[in-house]
Formats: structure tokens, sequence, C-alpha cells
């Protein structure tokens, strides 16, 4: 009897725990107020949308979170940076202006594309320049291959004009060669 009390006694506490532990969640929930989507309560200058901001920041790199665009990354840091755009498009800054600005004050790792014109021209004229090259070399190959083809059919062409007796030794059975040749003039048909 005194067993089966303590396991009813350890079943209700156990059930109090999970309801308290339930209600604990419940009442943190209810506290905690929805995010808005790009950053909480900044207000956007009049006339700046988060589109706008957003097609700045989509070419722009986070120097903490490597790898990640400016748009999709959520950390602190990036919210900042997002309403720092959108406080110097409220200043009427152009997008070249506003991505100049954060290079100069980060370095050139946070812009996707490279703000020198030469290291642009390098960073889009190698790859254009190397597939040229491949190309060109492919293409060559394609006719060379295409010229030994040529030469081969001829060769083909020439050999089958001139039927050529081949030399067969002495001890072969002519019966045999001769039931040879009528099944090889059969596959040609």
């Amino acid at each position: 009897m005194a067993l089966r009390q303590q396991r009813h006694r350890a079943r209700r506490v156990l059930l109090f725990a999970l309801v308290w532990w339930v209600g604990v969640l419940v009442l943190l929930s209810l506290n905690m107020r929805p995010v808005a989507a790009q950053g909480g309560e900044f207000v956007l200058p009049p006339g700046v949308t988060w589109d706008d901001v957003n097609k700045i920041a989509r070419k722009m790199y986070c120097d903490v979170c490597e790898g990640i665009p400016l748009d999709e990354c959520e950390s602190v840091a990036c919210r900042q940076w997002r309403e720092e755009i959108a406080r110097q498009l409220g200043e009427g800054r152009t997008e070249d202006e506003i991505i100049d600005y954060f290079v100069e004050r980060y370095g050139a790792d946070v812009a996707s594309v490279p703000r020198d014109r030469t290291d642009r021209a390098i960073a889009f004229g190698v790859p254009v320049a190397i597939a040229l090259l491949l190309a060109l070399v492919g293409v060559g190959q394609v006719r060379r291959l295409q010229r030994r083809g040529q030469q081969a059919g001829a060769t083909a062409r020439r050999s089958a004009a001139r039927p050529q007796a081949r030399p067969v030794p002495d001890d072969v059975d002519p019966a045999l060669l001769e039931r040879l040749q009528r099944e090889l003039e059969g596959l040609d048909g």
C-alpha cells in the first residue's frame, strides 16, 4: 500500500512540474513582442522604403558575418548598417555614394563588386578572356577533327575504288575463302 501511495505522489509531483513549466513558457511567450521585418523600431525617413534600402544592401556584405549579403543578414550590426543606408538615402545620397562610404569606413570587402575601375575590369575581364580562349581552342579542335575525318573519308573512298587482292596463305582451303567472301558480301546488303 505504501509503495502505491509513493508512486501516486511521484506522479502528482511530475504532473505539477510539467504544468508549471508550460505555464512559465506561456507567460514568457505572451511577454515577447513581434519584431518588425527589418529591424524593430527604426522609422524610415520620408520617401525611403525597405525595398530601396535592400536594393543597396544586396550589393554589400557584412564585415562581421562572412559571406552573407547585407540584405539577408539578421545580426545587430547588419540591421544598423541597413538603418544607416536608409538614413543616407533620406539625406539624398546616391547608391554609389553610400557604398563608397561603407567601403571607405570598413574596407573593400564589404562591396560585392570592386569599386576601383581597374579591379572591376580585372574581375569581369579575366573570366571573359578565359571563356573566349577556351572557345577558340574548342573551335580549333573541332576543325582539326573535321579535317581528319575528311581525310579518312577520302582514304576510304580511294581504297574502295580499287579493290585489292590480298595475299592469302597457300594452306587455306579455297572453299572456305569462297564461303567467307559470300558471308562478307551478305553483310553489305
